[in-house]
């Protein structure tokens, strides 16, 4: 179903999003604007880089191992807190 909303762009350039379509859509920090053809779309941001997410030198282990050395500390957490 197509809706259509009035919004007002600021002195700043800044247009708020109504609330409605927020909550529907699921809008939350970043989202990705492209222009294209005349046409403007708000779409989902999705990070294309995972640098700094995780706290290990994968220059120096392969991804594998990094891995299962992490799975393995999740188990062992695990069945630590099973036991105590």
């Amino acid at each position: 179903m197509k809706k259509e909303y009035l919004l007002t762009v600021d002195e700043r350039g800044r247009i708020v999003i109504p609330k409605e379509v927020r909550e529907e859509l699921n809008i939350t920090g970043k989202v990705k604007l492209v222009v294209e053809d005349g046409k403007v779309q708000l779409l989902p941001y999705v990070k294309k880089s995972f640098r700094g997410l995780f706290k290990v030198n994968v220059r120096l282990k392969d991804v594998d191992e990094v891995l299962k050395e992490a799975s393995e500390e999740r188990s062992r957490k695990w069945s630590e807190g099973i036991s105590t």
